[in-house]
């Protein structure tokens, strides 16, 4: 006797291990997703040379980019120094910073001088490779020194202004009054400088509780340390030879934001993301290089004077004034001396009157000395990679001033040059007489048929040249017979 199964417990097995299988798949897709979700994201992002304003807008956009898309942002600095303003709108962007900020002085033989170790004592976390030196940040031009301590970068109190807050704070308990001093005493503005100078990385260091005394002596007698004394003198952090090694330091430091909140770090092993300049950027920093918008400038003038001689031939023209425009936008984000600006004027105008007066060359060289001068005075700064170099400044000088001595020369042949064309240009010219009597008639000259008088006894055939010219009737004289 057989026992039929119901058909339904044939089911039961296929459907048992389809559940197993569909609840093997979402434990796994849970599983990875939680490892997806738990790994954190680290964005790089390089800060090489001199700090100027495409440069330090790039370091701006990439803090401010990175709340809510990464875990932490790591400046790597090599840097001589750089522009105040710049400085302080990157230390703006890290103290209102949500995402910690960490500097790493790398790779080795990097350096954070002058305005990079104000940067260095503004970061969350600090560290260096081996290597690597900090210090050195005495303000050498009137441009160079801090002007006090940052403000809430919206201008207002907001709920990402406690950092800057009690960086103002401090800096206000460090700041002594200041001695009114006689106008013009160079002693006593940069006493001013220094003592600002001095209370706002002092503020840095209050900030972030690192060492304000050794701070103030890199601003006071331009003191640096290595690598490893700054770890010693607690002015870094660690010493990291690599990010992943510099991640793995990181975590589990606690750090301050821009709200005024406290994190642990959790980075090691994090996934690393490169921030790269944009292609705008790019052409913003290439441009922004002193060097490079005096050489425009100049070749902007040349391309004008060029234009000019060939009756304002529009390619070179245009092309000068592209050339022009695009310089004085560079020049114009970068600290300038007007004395400066003032000989480099000066010099153009002595140069344009050489085209007009001839001086033996005595303005053109005074204009080329003029020129010279003013565009090594232009830039007021000292910091390595800021300033026009001398040979730049030589050969320009050199180049404009023969470019304006051609087209003087030139202009003055011309002036001298015998008229050619026109009623002008027919004195002198040789003809011939194709009918005369009584002291007038008629002549060929240059292949057209014209009236003349003259005193001469002249015959058909005759050669004659042109005297003068009356009207429509030539004044000739005879200049013998053909």
């Amino acid at each position: 006797m057989f026992v039929r199964k119901p058909a339904a417990a044939a089911f039961i097995r296929p459907i048992s291990m389809l559940l197993i299988l569909l609840g093997l798949a979402a434990l796994w897709s849970a599983t990875a997703q939680e490892t997806s979700t738990s790994e954190a994201t680290v964005q790089t992002v390089s800060l090489q040379g001199a700090i100027g304003p495409a440069l330090a807008g790039h370091i701006v956009r990439t803090i401010e980019r990175a709340d809510g898309q990464a875990d932490a942002v790591i400046i790597e600095m090599d840097t001589p120094g750089g522009l105040v303003d710049a400085m302080r709108d990157i230390n703006n962007a890290i103290l209102a910073s949500n995402v910690p900020v960490i500097v790493h002085v790398a790779p080795t033989g990097a350096r954070a001088t002058s305005a990079g170790a104000y940067i260095l004592y503004a970061s969350h976390i600090a560290a260096m490779a081996p290597g690597t030196t900090v210090g050195a940040a005495t303000p050498v031009t009137m441009g160079g020194a801090p002007d006090g301590p940052p403000s809430t970068p919206d201008g207002e109190d907001g709920e990402n202004g406690d950092a800057s807050d009690a960086l103002e704070d401090a800096a206000r308990q460090r700041t002594e009054p200041a001695t009114p001093q006689a106008p013009g005493n160079d002693d006593a503005m940069r006493n001013k400088m220094v003592n600002d100078s001095v209370a706002y990385i002092r503020a840095l260091a209050e900030l972030r509780g690192r060492n304000g005394d050794w701070a103030e002596r890199a601003v006071r007698e331009g003191v640096s340390l290595t690598y490893s004394e700054a770890v010693e003198e607690n002015v870094a952090d660690f010493v990291a030879a690599s990010t992943a090694e510099l991640l793995a330091l990181a975590s589990g430091r606690t750090v301050t934001l821009g709200d005024g909140s406290d994190i642990t770090l959790a980075l090691e092993g994090a996934s690393v993301e490169a921030v790269e300049m944009s292609l705008s950027t790019q052409i913003l920093t290439v441009i922004t290089d002193p060097n490079i918008a005096f050489l425009l400038l100049n070749l902007g003038f040349i391309g004008l004077l060029v234009s000019f001689y060939n009756g304002l031939e529009p390619v070179t023209f245009v092309a000068g004034l592209i050339c022009i425009i695009v310089g004085l936008y560079a020049l114009n984000t970068l600290p300038l001396n007007y004395a400066g600006a003032a000989l480099i004027v000066l010099g153009l105008g002595l140069l344009i009157t050489e085209m007009f007066v001839a001086s033996y060359g005595l303005l053109a060289l005074g204009g080329v000395v003029a020129f010279a001068l003013g565009a090594v005075m232009l830039v007021d700064t000292d910091v390595e990679g800021l300033r026009i170099d001398w040979p730049m400044v030589l050969v320009m000088s050199a180049a404009l001033g023969i470019s304006f001595l051609l087209a003087g020369s030139y202009g003055l042949a011309a002036q001298a040059r015998r008229i050619v064309t026109g009623r002008e240009g027919l004195t002198g010219a040789i003809g011939t007489v194709l009918s005369w009597a009584h002291g007038a008639g008629h002549v060929q000259v240059e292949g057209e048929r014209w009236q003349a008088v003259s005193g001469d006894n002249l015959q058909p055939g005759d050669n004659v040249k042109v005297v003068a010219v009356d009207g429509l009737t030539l004044k000739v004289k005879s200049s013998g017979r053909n």
